[in-house]
């Protein structure tokens, strides 16, 4: 019983691990193609770590995201019937509705400001992904950082996750070279 259980916590920080190099990868990459791969394994990676964690608003987080990239590679870089496409995303959104119902009701049955903060934090991120304004979007990330960073307390590896974004993110936001090129790249398509 106890190697099963330091066994698990082992593969938990592997997960925990892997997921902020993960993390590093998907911000390096330059094609989308690559950046989609990545994601998938990062999204996988991140739903076995969240579940093992406990973290029902990260594995809604994760889930979201991996059903988004599947849609979206299916969409651009196959020949898959648009039919198929469909099907494949009600089944998605179906499986990641039932978790949420799940996730909800058992924050509601024990509500922790831990676990608030985590859908807080989830929130925000859906709403980042929504954006179309680059700086919008970055303002948005830059808020879940800090709000994960108080979600996830206590956690290493989140909290390197977590630091990374805000570094990242506030970096972005505060070098008017990258927004320049970027707008330019937008506006030249």
């Amino acid at each position: 019983m106890l190697r099963d259980v330091a066994v698990i916590d082992l593969l938990k920080d592997i997960l925990g691990w892997t997921s902020v190099v993960f993390y590093i990868l998907i911000t390096i990459f330059n094609t989308m193609k690559v950046t989609r791969y990545a994601a998938f394994a990062s999204a996988t990676n991140d739903t076995i770590w969240s579940i093992l964690m406990g973290w029902w608003p990260k594995v809604i987080l994760n889930l979201s995201v991996t059903a988004i990239n599947l849609y979206r590679y299916f969409k651009d870089f196959t020949q898959t019937a648009k039919i198929v496409i469909q099907v494949l995303a009600a089944v998605m959104v179906i499986g990641i509705s039932y978790i949420i119902y799940i996730a909800v009701n058992a924050f509601i049955a024990e509500p922790t400001l831990a676990v608030g903060l985590q859908f807080v934090d989830l929130g925000v991120i859906v709403i980042a992904l929504y954006m179309t304004e680059l700086k919008k979007y970055r303002i948005l990330m830059l808020l879940s950082g800090f709000v994960g960073m108080v979600g996830y307390f206590g956690n290493p590896q989140m909290m390197v996750i977590k630091a990374l974004v805000i570094i990242i993110m506030s970096y972005k936001l505060f070098t008017t070279r990258n927004d320049t090129l970027e707008q330019q790249a937008a506006e030249n398509k």
